[in-house]
């Protein structure tokens, strides 16, 4: 559990004894499948196991990896959220620091022409390239539907399923949209009001299928897929929206029913992991998953994942309860993750700022940070390119 220390420790540096015997499995293969003001006493610290993968097609033999400042690396692990139609000046004071990736929500869309405006100067603010992410799943989550860009149905045949997921991300890249945060690999089993609507059903194999055709259909677009929400979600009976969630499974449950889609999806190499908030007691008793060292590590280690983790929107109750935003941005990169959702515009500075100050204060590791966002800028090099021509 997380504790007030006078001399804290510093978070994502090597720790000094063993913190968790939770990852003892091999990952299995799958080659088979498709493809206010924040001063030092506000951070709460823990003490961090070492995560330090290198994402693949980062690592190189002929170009050195280019230098960026704290603060740059700061505005970068952050994914900005913001209101109105255009890109207000503070979202664009954000690009134009570093920062690499914005979300979408229905607040920001009212037409094709608009939108494609909107992530223009998305792009123009980033002056390279950037991020632009949005929930486009198929069921009721589906945000591009009110401009006529809609997901396919969950039931759709899998030859059809593939060909309408690809058309639509040629859709969603015409648009200036490059990154899905779908699919869903959660496995849902019983009365689930976070996943209704939203999810194949208590059928981890049928999951996991809808999954990877999600994957392909998105891949042959040219946009990037987003596997949420890790460990799995199936078996909350609140939302994390509105409380705060404990997942209160057995590991074995955990391993035979919900794990598999994660799984695949990382074997098929999707981009990003999204990883939830809710408490899972038999993986990390007192820490929400998405600020916890240990579930940030199991799915390094066990699950094999060298892409981009990020954490869920950081606005949930689930989150937020006892907590600051500073707390959560500190803890979150010093566990593990990469990407921070803002979803609410008002808290992205005060993440920067907490932490550009963790460094400053020695909280941080800088090349924790500086390792979250070099992740985040490959896989915005590695996504279809959105146009600052228009």
């Amino acid at each position: 559990m997380a504790i007030q220390q006078n001399t804290p420790p510093l978070i994502g540096a090597a720790p000094t004894a063993t913190t968790s015997t939770l990852v003892t499995q091999a990952p299995a293969t799958r080659s088979t499948l498709l493809r206010p003001e924040l001063t030092t006493s506000d951070i709460t610290t823990t003490t961090w196991p070492d995560v330090s993968p290198t994402m693949r097609d980062v690592t190189t033999t002929t170009s050195p990896v280019p230098e960026f400042s704290v603060s740059q690396d700061a505005h970068a692990v952050v994914m900005a959220g913001f209101m109105g139609l255009t890109l207000d000046r503070a979202t664009a004071r954000q690009l134009e620091s570093g920062g690499k990736a914005v979300i979408l929500f229905g607040r920001n869309i009212t037409s094709r022409d608009q939108l494609r405006e909107l992530t223009t100067s998305v792009a123009c603010a980033a002056g390279g390239s950037v991020i632009v992410a949005i929930d486009q799943e198929p069921g009721r989550v589906d945000r591009l539907a009110t401009i006529g860009v809609s997901a396919p149905e969950l039931d759709t045949e899998a030859e059809r399923f593939v060909t309408l997921t690809e058309q639509m991300g040629h859709e969603m890249v015409a648009l200036g949209i490059n990154l899905d945060l779908a699919p869903i690999a959660d496995v849902a089993q019983g009365d689930n009001p976070v996943l209704e609507g939203r999810n194949a059903g208590p059928d981890a194999d049928v999951v996991t299928q809808l999954a990877l055709d999600f994957m392909t259909g998105l891949r042959q677009a040219g946009v990037g897929a987003t596997a949420k929400h890790f460990p799995g979600h199936g078996l909350s009976r609140v939302d994390p929206h509105r409380s705060v969630t404990v997942i209160d499974a057995r590991l074995d449950t955990l391993e035979a029913s919900h794990f598999s889609p994660f799984q695949a999806a990382i074997d098929a190499g999707v981009e990003a992991v999204m990883v939830g908030h809710p408490i899972y007691p038999a993986l990390d008793p007192d820490t929400p998953a998405s600020l916890s060292p240990v579930v940030l590590t199991m799915l390094r280690d066990r699950f094999g994942f060298q892409g981009v983790a990020m954490t869920d929107g950081l606005s949930m109750a689930a989150l937020r309860k006892g907590r600051s935003i500073e707390q959560i941005a500190v803890e979150a990169v010093g566990a593990g993750q990469d990407l921070l959702i803002a979803d609410r515009p008002s808290d992205v500075p005060r993440i920067v700022a907490s932490l550009e100050l963790a460094v400053a204060e020695g909280l941080l590791d800088a090349a924790r940070l500086s390792e979250a966002a070099n992740r985040v800028r490959a896989m915005a090099d590695g996504l279809a390119p959105v146009s600052c021509d228009g």
